[in-house]
């Protein structure tokens, strides 16, 4: 019975790392601009942008507001967006509604971790062969 209950531990912890080993591909602008369309835009848009934040296109979003950058890229823990949205600033957004659920805020985070990917992460950028002459 003793080396059951060491077996099961191990395995369950076997378990938890496949399953965090084998997270999807990060996020891209499509997937957080899908949440922010959702909850934000209505009021971090074009048109009445709160302290010049806009969240409605993804160069608007890494400009930032009249306060400066709220995304740090590859930390989202200094990313004052994530701080708002989990309430560790005030006022915790969205201001006037219910709280991002914490799955919509992860994917948040895991965007900015990857660095604020602005397409597809799967995309592979075009290669030039390599017997292109170059002429002088």
């Amino acid at each position: 019975m003793t080396r059951f209950r060491a077996f099961v531990p191990s395995f369950v912890l076997a378990g938890t790392i496949t399953a965090a080993g084998a997270q999807a591909e990060p996020p891209d602008w499509a997937a957080v601009s899908a949440i922010f369309t959702k909850r934000c835009v209505m009021c971090h848009s074009q048109h009445g942008a709160a302290h010049g934040l806009r969240l409605d296109s993804y160069e608007a979003a890494i400009a930032g507001g009249t306060k400066g950058a709220v995304l740090v890229p590859g930390n989202a823990l200094a990313s004052e967006l994530i701080r708002r949205l989990r309430g560790d600033s005030t006022p915790r957004m969205p201001l006037l509604s219910r709280p991002l659920t914490p799955e919509e805020i992860e994917v948040i985070i895991r965007w900015i971790k990857a660095g604020l990917p602005e397409n597809d992460a799967r995309v592979v950028p075009p290669h030039r062969p390599d017997n292109v002459s170059h002429s002088r």
